[in-house]
């Protein structure tokens, strides 16, 4: 039996409105089509690679992020053997095709359209695309000014781990907790919460609301049940901050320091490293609204 290797995954909740399953697997071909080129981290930059739509009625996208270094060819060049800037003479001999990017790492990932939720690949021999550089990267990718124009924006949240407010919540003195919501929006107090926030939103020319408690002075913050169904909304829609105290003094949390981890491990003689990833996923995520 061979060594055996980890795969992972987090995901994102991806929102265009209005949803539509469709409208989603358009949103990625699109991109795919265009070959858009966008940061993720440093000087490293990603694209969606390969993108296979065979699945895409019953609601699956699936493909490959490949991720590299993009050399800014303004950039200044280091001469290791003198010890100083490179001259322009010696930069004249580097040449480098500008469609050939250096060092790459793939990624797979699978894009539920019915839910939109786009679970990704974060570890692959040895290069990570973490949960923060995925949100940039398809953050970057949907404000291109072409897909904007039509598609309009997207707002892509990291998914965060379900135990965050139970840890959060716990906190000894808890002086404020701010809760944003992305919109669209899901369903918090009732039936028409929704679509009454989303209509504010939309009237008042805004992407998210902010929803702030303030504990009274040297009290404590009691989350309730509603604190507890906006904070668990949130968790796939947008963040949680605590602000409060422990044994050990100050504390400040965001639920984006803790996203929802998969994690195996395979054996590359008997599975393959995508099968491993897609055995890794969940058959059908929750709704992501």
């Amino acid at each position: 039996m061979a060594r055996k290797i980890k795969v992972s995954a987090s995901s994102l909740n991806i929102r265009i409105h209005p949803h539509d399953a469709e409208r989603y697997a358009n949103w990625l071909h699109a991109i795919y089509r265009k070959r858009i080129i966008a940061p993720v981290y440093g000087d490293r930059h990603g694209m969606i690679s390969m993108l296979d739509r065979s699945e895409a009625e019953d609601g699956i996208v699936t493909g490959t992020i490949t991720t590299f270094v993009k050399f800014d060819k303004n950039g200044e060049w280091f001469n290791s053997a003198d010890l100083k800037e490179a001259t322009k003479d010696q930069v004249s001999e580097v040449s480098i095709p500008v469609d050939m990017h250096w060092n790459p790492g793939y990624f797979y990932f699978k894009f539920y359209t019915k839910r939109h939720r786009l679970y990704f690949q974060t570890y692959s021999k040895g290069k990570t695309f973490t949960p923060l550089s995925a949100q940039k990267f398809f953050s970057h990718l949907s404000a291109n000014l072409d897909i904007m124009g039509e598609f309009g924006e997207a707002q892509v949240s990291i998914v965060q781990d379900k135990a965050t407010l139970d840890k959060m919540f716990k906190i000894d003195r808890i002086k404020e907790i701010s809760i944003t919501i992305l919109k669209p929006n899901p369903d918090i107090f009732d039936d028409d919460f929704d679509k009454n926030v989303e209509a504010h939103l939309a009237q008042t020319h805004s992407r998210e609301i902010t929803v702030t408690y303030k504990a009274d002075a040297n009290g404590s913050i009691t989350p309730d049940d509603d604190i507890n169904k906006i904070g668990t909304f949130a968790l796939t829609n947008g963040s949680v901050t605590v602000v409060g105290r422990d044994g050990k003094g100050a504390v400040r949390m965001n639920s984006e320091q803790f996203p929802e981890e998969l994690h195996d491990r395979f054996d590359p003689e008997v599975q393959s490293e995508r099968n491993a990833f897609f055995s890794l996923l969940p058959a059908l995520p929750p709704v992501a609204k």
